[in-house]
């Protein structure tokens, strides 16, 4: 992102599942014996990158959770903020010395911070603790084609550290919103990241193709429980596509002309310990200068 802009979206994501794949890779109810979607997430999220300096940019994100499970009794649901991020990405283009105009190489360094809840309530908003990513981005350019591919590798570590969220004092079985707070030690994660994109229609249209894998560096060994489903080790792996609409691209306006829509599905084809989910995220996007030149 250049220094002084800012690009920003805002969207709702929308995951729903009525399987789970168990520890040893087996597809299952999610909730044993009942039918249809008994899990849903409709949450809404918020993104921003803003150029710091030349090659730098500050990531943010926050989400805001809205979680639902259904068993055999009772209809379970959550509405609370989630775990914030807050990272950096660098610009690795010119201590390569790669072609800017053909590739670029970033690397992104994020923290996943707790924003307080309550991390033994049912379901939750997230783990509780505090995790540290690191991830290196190629990007390559296929100019004068109207495409683009961008690969990304690396690797989440899980702390221990509770500080950031809270627990009830609750009596597990007598509350039914309520767990036991065992904080337990959530497995390291390596993370890839892969993406094909088009503009076929110039600045108006963006197509594209993703996948997203999370394979835990520990293989998984129990199973999750699916009332609050936050596995300690988990592999995955996701394959969707996006639309991107710019309805005024032809403007010279740089506000405007940046606005857009967009839209992803994925579905889950494979994993352990995990839910077989289908994710769904739209909203809409837009880049702004932080100053008035």
């Amino acid at each position: 992102m250049p220094a002084g802009e800012a690009y920003v979206k805002l969207f709702y994501g929308e995951v729903k599942a009525g399987h789970q794949f168990t520890f040893d890779g087996r597809s299952a109810d999610f909730i044993s014996g009942l039918p249809g979607d008994t899990y849903r997430d409709r949450s809404l999220y918020a993104y921003a990158e803003m150029g710091l300096a030349d090659r730098l940019s500050l990531i943010l994100s926050f989400p805001y959770k809205r979680t639902f499970v259904r068993d055999h009794a009772f209809r379970f649901r959550l509405y609370s903020p989630g775990t914030a991020s807050l990272g950096v990405r660098y610009s690795l283009d010119k201590l390569l010395g790669v072609d800017k105009n053909k590739h670029a190489v970033a690397v992104n360094i994020q923290a996943f911070v707790p924003t307080g809840y309550v991390r033994n309530y049912t379901p939750s908003s997230g783990g509780g603790q505090v995790d540290v990513q690191g991830m290196v981005f190629y990007g390559k350019s296929f100019y004068p084609l109207p495409a683009y591919l961008q690969i990304g590798t690396g690797f989440r570590y899980r702390s221990s550290i509770y500080a950031f969220s809270k627990a009830i004092e609750c009596i597990p079985g007598s509350d039914i919103h309520c767990t036991r707070d065992t904080q337990p030690k959530y497995n390291d994660e390596w993370l890839f990241h892969a993406e094909i994109g088009a503009s076929p229609l110039g600045d108006f249209l963006l197509l594209q193709i993703l996948s997203l894998g999370t394979l835990s560096t520990k293989n998984p060994e129990v199973g999750f429980s699916p009332l609050n489903p936050i596995p300690t080790s988990q592999r995955y792996l996701k394959i969707g596509g996006g639309v991107a609409i710019y309805p005024f691209s032809f403007l010279n306006v740089f506000a405007l002309s940046s606005l857009g829509f967009n839209l992803q599905y994925f579905e889950t084809p494979v994993g352990r310990n995990t839910i077989n989910s289908r994710d769904m995220f739209m909203g809409f996007e837009f880049r702004a200068s932080l100053f008035n030149n």
